[in-house]
């Protein structure tokens, strides 16, 4: 936040409802095929000889041209006056222009401040409503991964208990009451041989099961 923003939402006046407020915005399409740097001109501004203006004449002699050479879109501006407080006026490409006082800065927090402004869109800076904004809502509200999270309260518990059984034991088949009464009398006639009668046979106990006898 630049010392103008502080300045003018300092303790008079403004509380924290009626400080000014909005959603999240973006420049329009920006960025959708090319991206377009929206700060356009800055400008300086400092006197020759004030104590004050030390620093940012140091800054336009060390560290201005370098700037202008890395930023070739934006155009800048060095304006010396006689009795001028050092300041940045910015001008961004939808119109707005933002001025920054250097009076108590450094180079290197004045070189901060420049490439806060390279970087800006051009919005003001306000309070922000949500985190999250978009111009065509859902009707079912922020995606989360709870969003249908359920509570499933279990009941009845399995039985685990297991009880040893032979691989050739009869087991009654769950089928059972699915099947015709022609098909129920076949399924319960058919031959069963035990695990020494398996074992005389070709393929031993684990040989196809024999077809029932009629």
């Amino acid at each position: 936040m630049s010392a103008v923003r502080a300045t003018v939402w300092g303790a008079k006046g403004f509380t924290s409802r009626t400080r000014p407020s909005g959603f999240l915005r973006s420049v329009l399409q920006n960025g959708t095929g090319r991206y377009v740097q929206q700060l356009q001109r800055i400008t300086l501004r400092f006197c020759q000889k004030s104590p004050d203006s030390k620093q940012t004449r140091d800054f336009v002699q060390n560290k201005m041209v370098d700037f202008a050479k890395d930023n070739p879109g934006v155009v800048v501006y060095v304006t010396p006056e006689t009795e001028a407080e050092p300041k940045i006026c910015a001008e961004f490409l939808n119109g707005r222009s933002e001025i920054v006082p250097l009076s108590k800065l450094t180079e290197d927090e004045i070189q901060e401040k420049i490439v806060q402004l390279r970087d800006r869109s051009g919005l003001e800076i306000m309070r922000r409503r949500k985190t999250i904004h978009t111009d065509f809502p859902s009707i079912q509200g922020e995606w989360t991964p709870f969003t249908n999270k359920r509570d499933y309260t279990v009941k009845y518990y399995p039985k685990c208990a297991v009880s040893p059984k032979d691989a050739w034991d009869f087991l009654e088949s769950p089928w059972k009451p699915y099947y015709r009464q022609h098909e129920l009398n076949k399924l319960e006639n058919r031959q069963r041989l035990t695990v020494d009668e398996k074992a005389d046979l070709p393929l031993g106990k684990w040989g196809p099961i024999l077809k029932p006898w009629y």
